[in-house]
């Protein structure tokens, strides 16, 4: 027999009633009395049930003193229905939230051009419904993935993958084909911008410097010709990279002094009586080639009419040259001319990997010169073809 209600009972004769109760039917785990009249009783919830309504129909105190149990258990729920309704609700709304799309994430993987695209390739994807808040069970990341690499184009690779909340679509730009060689039609490599060499790699050709070299724009780098005897070489298509230093730098100017106005001491003061759009001159005064004028308005107290003087005051200026804050201009200036450095480098649209970069700081007379340069490391062996071409470009952009 289980015992999960324990009850206290008081009264005159308890035993009496735990007699009655036994009468009808009651079994008690455990009986102990506490005093002359208390008694605590373990039974299960039926026979409880019947002492407490004896207990009712005889005026004796009681009270359940706790539950254990399922009855426990059930008691609880009972009395904390709105708990079990909320806990319910609770999870309906985590299962309606799991159950729905809330993040798009779209990354790339390769070249770092490929961020330029993210924007038309979430427009594919808005394109075939998709959205923050789509139901998981609409997307199907197979059909997916083909539409976008059908419509978004110039990716080599495209993944769909869902995780939980999170749609992400992986992208890996397409690989450019590489230039077709003629190896049979004869050519140089040059060199595209000046440099230092600090490696040399030939694959076909004749190599014309080496490590350490210092080469300027349109010298031979590579030469497209073998030795095929001691006497006779034969033309072919050089072949092969370059890679040297190279430098971009940007530069930025700004004076050291500015020109200040400042007071003199000396001032003029004229005074005019002012009513509606009437004026009286009261005082008058001269002004000044260079002055900063002060006007006080002074009401007439005591009269009803809106009558007022009007005091005019002006303060004689001159011109003073006054330094700037030189650490201020000097960091405005260094981002100047980094900016510069940088849009030159961005111009030339070349693979490089940025070595250091330093500024120099120079003085002359009243100004501040700023120059910025980045050094890199990138391979400037092109053909003669490809540096006309370049050079053309370059001369239309400027003029």
């Amino acid at each position: 027999m289980n015992h999960d209600v324990w009850l206290r009972v008081e009264g005159a004769y308890p035993e009496r009633l735990l007699q009655r109760a036994l009468g009808q039917g009651a079994r008690f785990a455990r009986v102990r009395r506490e005093g002359a009249r208390t008694l605590i009783l373990a039974t299960d919830e039926k026979s409880a049930e019947i002492v407490l309504q004896l207990c009712r129909k005889y005026g004796l105190n009681h009270r359940v003193l706790r539950h254990g149990g399922c009855s426990a258990l059930m008691h609880r729920m009972r009395s904390r229905w709105t708990l079990l309704l909320g806990a319910a609700l609770g999870l309906a709304l985590c299962w309606g939230f799991l159950s729905r799309v809330w993040i798009i994430d779209v990354s790339f993987t390769g070249s770092a051009a490929a961020l330029g695209n993210e924007a038309a390739l979430r427009r594919c994807i808005a394109a075939e419904g998709l959205k923050p808040g789509t139901a998981v069970s609409a997307v199907d990341a197979d059909l997916l993935q083909k539409r976008l690499l059908a419509e978004a184009g110039d990716y080599s690779f495209i993944g769909v993958r869902v995780q939980g909340v999170r749609l992400l679509v992986e992208a890996a730009p397409e690989v450019p084909a590489p230039e077709l060689y003629q190896i049979d039609r004869a050519r140089d490599l040059v060199a595209a911008r000046d440099g230092v060499v600090e490696s040399v790699t030939v694959h076909s050709g004749e190599a014309c410097v080496q490590t350490g070299d210092t080469v300027r724009t349109g010298q031979t780098l590579i030469r497209g010709e073998e030795d095929m005897t001691r006497e006779e070489t034969t033309p072919v298509a050089a072949l092969g990279e370059v890679v040297a230093r190279c430098w971009y730098e940007g530069s930025a100017e700004g004076e050291i002094e500015t020109g200040v106005l400042l007071p003199t001491g000396r001032s003029e003061r004229a005074c005019r009586l002012h009513l509606f759009s009437l004026s009286l001159p009261l005082t008058e005064c001269a002004s000044y080639p260079l002055e900063k004028i002060e006007v006080e308005i002074l009401p007439v107290v005591g009269l009803f009419l809106p009558l007022e003087i009007v005091r005019t005051t002006h303060i004689e200026l001159e011109p003073h040259l006054q330094s700037v804050d030189s650490a201020a201009l000097q960091a405005h200036l260094t981002a100047l001319a980094r900016a510069e450095a940088q849009a030159k480098l961005a111009a030339d649209g070349i693979d490089c990997e940025i070595a250091s970069g330093w500024e120099d700081v120079t003085q002359d007379g009243g100004r501040m010169c700023v120059r910025a340069v980045y050094e890199v490391y990138t391979d400037i062996a092109v053909s003669r073809d490809a540096l006309s071409e370049e050079v053309n470009r370059t001369w239309k952009t400027v003029r």
